[in-house]
């Protein structure tokens, strides 16, 4: 597996800090939020990471930490599953794939009980 960055984050607040965390990410840090959808927020980063900002309700069952998670991008999320899963790792769901944007994620259970994620992004062509 070859890790290239750590380029997705994630972060759980609850409802009532909602409003005022995407205030502070957009008008302190001046991210730019990309898209929302199902009440999840994403703020796209310039080098090409993003953040995701969550409720307790709006995370995924599996939870991210209580609070904050993150992913490593890698070159093939395939074979980075595969690997992950024989050093003890425990997959948590399916290969998600956003073909548009050529790119792909999931979510794993480190041997350390947190979770984590790996992303797969190629180059846009411009």
């Amino acid at each position: 597996m070859n890790v290239n960055a750590i380029t997705w984050h994630s972060i759980t607040v609850e409802p009532e800090q909602l409003d005022a965390q995407k205030k502070f990410l957009t008008e302190t840090l001046g991210l730019t939020l990309a898209m929302e959808m199902y009440g999840v927020f994403v703020y796209a980063l310039p080098d090409g990471g993003m953040l995701e900002l969550y409720t307790p309700q709006t995370a995924p069952d599996f939870g991210y930490n209580g609070s904050i998670a993150f992913g490593f991008r890698v070159d093939d999320v395939e074979a980075a599953s595969a690997e992950i899963a024989a050093a003890g790792g425990e997959l948590l769901g399916e290969i998600n794939r956003v073909p548009d944007l050529d790119y792909a994620y999931r979510h794993f259970r480190g041997v350390d009980g947190r979770v984590y994620g790996l992303n797969e992004s190629k180059p846009q062509p411009r």
